[in-house]
């Protein structure tokens, strides 16, 4: 069921059928009906299919011809393009951030750090929105209105894999120590650190990410390691 709030109807059920994809309400392959979304967010067809062509160009769900809308099913190659991408981008955020950040942006990237140091025990949903956080922060800090465009891009889509990443056991004090990294090379003003520390945070996601797909899907081969970017100036 969907509460009204003064935000348009149609992002409101957006937002609330991404995050039922993401959580795996609707888990990948699940055909999406209509008559039974209406129902369960009690709006109209319209706004509905509204809600599911913009999920389409997010490429989170897929229009099948005789078929309908079903939930988009990450292939290995698609976790892989989407890490490599993730990493060149964030890698280049984390170097301009640590050239152009102010000092009011950098206590915001702090603030949330120090959150996410004390989330261990927070519930999953909770810990993503704190990353989301941290990366927007980043972003920001970047100064780059196209990096943080391109990321939007693809949020929703990594989203989808965070819960097996984040979830992984051991993740929480790995990821705390990777932007810990990031953040002393931000604070130190060096961009190459910030945009090394960027990229194995990246590519440690990646690698579970690439395990649980492939253990998900019962592979036997070992993971190969995505293509690393250059972080060079």
């Amino acid at each position: 069921m969907i509460h009204r709030e003064a935000a348009p109807l149609r992002s409101q059920v957006v937002q609330a059928l991404r995050a039922h994809i993401v959580d795996e309400t609707y888990p990948p392959g699940s055909r999406l009906k209509e008559r039974d979304l209406c129902a369960a967010y009690e709006v109209s067809r319209t706004v509905i299919r509204e809600a599911l062509r913009q999920l389409e160009s997010e490429h989170l769900v897929r229009i099948e011809p005789q078929f309908g809308p079903v939930v988009v099913t990450l292939t290995e190659a698609d976790v892989r393009d989407l890490y490599e991408t993730r990493a060149a981008l964030e890698s280049a955020a984390g170097r301009l951030a640590a050239e152009r950040a102010s000092d009011e942006q950098l206590d915001r990237l702090v603030e949330i750090f120090d959150e996410i140091v004390a989330a261990r025990t927070l519930p999953l949903d909770e810990l993503i929105e704190l990353k989301n956080r941290f990366y927007d922060a980043l972003v920001e800090a970047s100064g780059n209105k196209v990096i943080k465009e391109m990321l939007d891009n693809i949020q929703a889509r990594v989203s989808q894999l965070r819960r097996l990443t984040l979830g992984s056991p051991n993740r929480h004090q790995a990821m705390v120590d990777e932007l810990g990294a990031v953040l002393r090379a931000i604070k130190a003003r060096d961009p190459q650190a910030a945009a090394e520390a960027c990229l194995v945070h990246v590519e440690s996601a990646a690698r579970i990410a690439l395990e649980s797909k492939r253990s998900r899907d019962g592979a036997a081969h070992p993971t190969e390691a995505m293509t690393r970017p250059s972080v060079r100036e």
